[in-house]
């Protein structure tokens, strides 16, 4: 066959497997395939067949910067896309610049555990005596972010934290053949992403080109401490209205029957 019509192979020199990137980002295969969905990340530089698909090294970049808004600055995933797509209609550059220089003072000061030191997830096992499996379907979940180091997981700062409360839920009656994870988790985290979600868009849009940049971050440490207390009260508030509600609806209906 003359070389003019020869088919040519597409090289995959200097490229990297979805495999590679894991590696060099930290961030699962899983989650990397999630963000190609969502368009979070584009297509792939080349696919060479139905499952074998290579990628440019700017894509570690791109991935990098997503998992940097999402772990240390705390940004939804649709703030994220519209960053990296340039989108004004939902969060402006200055905007974006508001909540990007909340970095440093904020990030620390509520990502802090005092006298804990990183645990492996088997460390974490053994330590709050958690089902594997319950830790792993709150990492999936977005409840807990281990951090990679050189291939191994730790959990770490507010992660401890929260593996501790899931410890003291057990022991306090909550069992899971009483309220099972997959169930409640996804509606905690669900309704808490939404409202952080709103938050940040609601707290951007305030203080940009009204409060002067150093006290910006001030601000942001004083409104998650209160908001956190102001949310507390009005969750028990409404738990308590909605008792009594269910305790009207049934006394009326207890007269209903007795009249009827």
């Amino acid at each position: 066959m003359p070389s003019a019509l020869r088919r040519k192979t597409p090289t995959t020199n200097g490229l990297l497997r979805i495999s590679d990137l894991s590696r060099e980002t930290g961030v699962s295969t899983a989650t990397i395939k999630f963000y190609i969905r969502e368009k979070l990340l584009p297509a792939p530089t080349l696919k060479t067949g139905r499952n074998m698909a290579y990628y440019d090294r700017s894509f570690v970049t791109r991935i990098r910067f997503i998992k940097e808004l999402q772990q240390k600055r705390f940004l939804p995933l649709d703030v994220i896309k519209a960053i990296l797509d340039q989108n004004d209609s939902i969060i402006s550059p200055r905007e974006v610049d508001t909540l990007l220089g909340l970095e440093g003072t904020f990030y620390e000061a509520i990502h802090f555990t005092p006298g804990q030191l990183p645990m492996t997830l088997e460390q974490a096992v053994e330590r709050f005596h958690i089902d594997k499996d319950e830790i792993e379907f709150a990492v999936r979940q977005g409840a807990l972010e281990p951090v990679d180091r050189g291939g191994t997981r730790y959990f770490e700062g507010d992660d401890l934290l929260m593996l501790e409360t899931m410890a003291e839920l057990e022991q306090a009656g909550l069992r899971q053949d009483l309220i099972p994870q997959q169930v409640s988790l996804p509606i905690y985290v669900d309704a808490v992403e939404r409202l952080a979600r709103e938050e940040l868009k609601m707290f951007s849009r305030a203080v940009t080109g009204k409060i002067e940049e150093g006290q910006v971050a001030t601000m942001a440490l004083a409104g998650v401490k209160l908001v956190e207390r102001f949310i507390v009260l009005l969750r028990r508030k409404l738990l308590l209205r909605l008792i009594q509600e269910m305790r009207q609806e049934k006394e009326e209906g207890k007269k209903s029957k007795a009249a009827g």
